[in-house]
C-alpha cells in the first residue's frame, strides 16, 4: 500500500492553526506561537503546555482514521535530569470509554533514549525502544527540532526519526484499530511545553505495492540503478499505456507516461532517476505503478 493522498495538515501559518485541535487531557491547549528556529520557515509553531497535569497531548483529524502516515516537526527537549516526553501520536482513540494511543517520543534525559509506546489509561507500555547507536545520528547534544514519524497499516507499525525507519519494524500491535493523530508531551517535574511543526497526514493512493495480475514479464534492470533503468513488461489490450514513479510515501515523483514505448504487447521505457523538475532524485526506494493504480515494481536509486 502506498500512502500519498494529503488529509490532513497543519503549519501553523499566519499565526493561526488550520485545524480543530482538542485535548486529550483536560485543560490543555494547542497554542500558535513565535519562533524564528521553526523548520517551517515561517516563524509560527504550535504549542502544547501541561499546565494542569504531567501529561500534555492534543489531536485533530478524524476518530474514523485507521490507515495513514503522520509525520511533524518536534522540539526534544535534551537535559540530564528527568526530562521531558516530547513526541507524535496516532491512533488517539476517545470513544471506547478507555483513552488509548500509539506514539514515538523521545526521552532525552539520563535514560537517552527514543521509545514507541502503546497508552491505554494511564498504563504505558513500551513496544520497542532505541538508545545509542541505534538513533540515526546519535543521541542530540542540545535540544533541537527533529523529524518524527509513524506510519500504521492494520496491525502494523513503522516508526521513522529524522526520516529514517527505525531498527526492527514494522511492530505487530492490534490493541487500537483507529483514531485521531496528535502531539505529546509528558514532565513529571514540571510545567513546561512541548513545540511542532508542519504535521501533515497522508492516507493510502490505492496504489498496491504488489504487483497486478493483468502484467507479466515484468523486468526493471539494473536494479538497483544508480544513472538508468529500463522497464519492460507485457500486457494485453494496453491501449493507452502510462506509468508513474512514487516515493517511499507514495508521493507521485514523475510522469514518464510520454516516454512508454509499445510493440504490439511489449511495454517499454526507460528512467533517468529525475524528477519531473529534471533534478537526481535522492537515494532511495521508490515505486513504478500504472494509470490504473497497480504497482508493479519496486526500484532502487542508489548513491
Amino acid at each position: 500500500m502506498l500512502f500519498g493522498q494529503i488529509l490532513y495538515e497543519e503549519h501553523f501559518t499566519g499565526g493561526a492553526t488550520q485545524l480543530q485541535w482538542d485535548p486529550w487531557v483536560i485543560y490543555t491547549t494547542m497554542d500558535v506561537v513565535n519562533d524564528p528556529t521553526t523548520p517551517g520557515g515561517d516563524s509560527w509553531i504550535g504549542s502544547v503546555s501541561n499546565d494542569s497535569a504531567p501529561i500534555a497531548a492534543m489531536y485533530a483529524g478524524s476518530y474514523d482514521l485507521n490507515d495513514y502516515i503522520a509525520e511533524a516537526w518536534i522540539f526534544t527537549e535534551v537535559s540530564p535530569a528527568m526530562g521531558s516526553y516530547n513526541g507524535l501520536c496516532v491512533r488517539i482513540d476517545t470513544a471506547t470509554g478507555v483513552n488509548a494511543l500509539y506514539h514515538l517520543v523521545s526521552d532525552f534525559d539520563n535514560s537517552a533514549r527514543l521509545m514507541l509506546r502503546h497508552i491505554t489509561g494511564a498504563t504505558p507500555s513500551i513496544i520497542r525502544e532505541w538508545t545509542s547507536g541505534e538513533i540515526p545520528g546519535g543521541i542530540p547534544a542540545s535540544s533541537s527540532w527533529h523529524k518524527f514519524k509513524i506510519k500504521i497499516v492494520a496491525d502494523s507499525i513503522w516508526a521513522y526519526y529524522d526520516d529514517v525507519e527505525l531498527p526492527d519494524c514494522p511492530f505487530i500491535d492490534n490493541r487500537v484499530t483507529k483514531g485521531f493523530f496528535g502531539i505529546y508531551f509528558f514532565n513529571a517535574l514540571a510545567f513546561s511545553s512541548t513545540n511542532c511543526d508542519d504535521i501533515v497526514v497522508t492516507g493510502p493512493t490505492g496504489i498496491s505495492e504488489y504487483g497486478s495480475e493483468s502484467v507479466s514479464s515484468f523486468r526493471v534492470y539494473p536494479n538497483p540503478f544508480r544513472t538508468t533503468t529500463a522497464i519492460r513488461y507485457q500486457i494485453p489490450d494496453i491501449g493507452n499505456p502510462s506509468l508513474m514513479i512514487y516515493d517511499a510515501a507514495g508521493r507521485l515523483v514523475r510522469d514518464i507516461s510520454s516516454q512508454v514505448s509499445v510493440i504490439g504487447d511489449q511495454v517499454s521505457v526507460s528512467w533517468d532517476g529525475r524528477d519531473a523538475s529534471g533534478n537526481a532524485v535522492t537515494p532511495g526506494v521508490y515505486f513504478i505503478a500504472d494509470g490504473i493504480g497497480n504497482g508493479l515494481e519496486k526500484v532502487i536509486k542508489l548513491p
